[in-house]
């Protein structure tokens, strides 16, 4: 439907490129991913509760992650505006 599409034509490229390169390896970069996936949706089949706990895992994850990051944007504001008064005070 899509494969005479520059997109998809470039990503085809893409991953002849990285398949060429890292030789039998490369097609594992595309199907690893995708075998995770079903072996995640099969075991969430047999045990509902295992999203319940992935989705918990994954919201606290996502909390840690922002929380570093506002905290991170802090400290270079803080460090930011202590440079900028000492360059002021020259």
């Amino acid at each position: 439907m899509f494969t005479g599409q520059q997109s998809s034509v470039r990503f085809f490229r893409t991953g002849q490129r990285i398949s060429q390169q890292a030789g039998g390896f490369g097609r594992w970069l595309f199907i690893a991913p995708g075998l995770i996936l079903i072996l995640f949706g099969v075991a969430i089949l047999l045990w509902p509760e295992l999203l319940a706990y992935m989705v918990a895992g994954l919201f606290i994850a996502i909390g840690f992650s922002i929380t570093g990051w506002g905290w991170r944007l802090s400290q270079r504001r803080r460090n930011t505006s202590a440079r900028w008064q000492t360059i002021d005070e020259y």
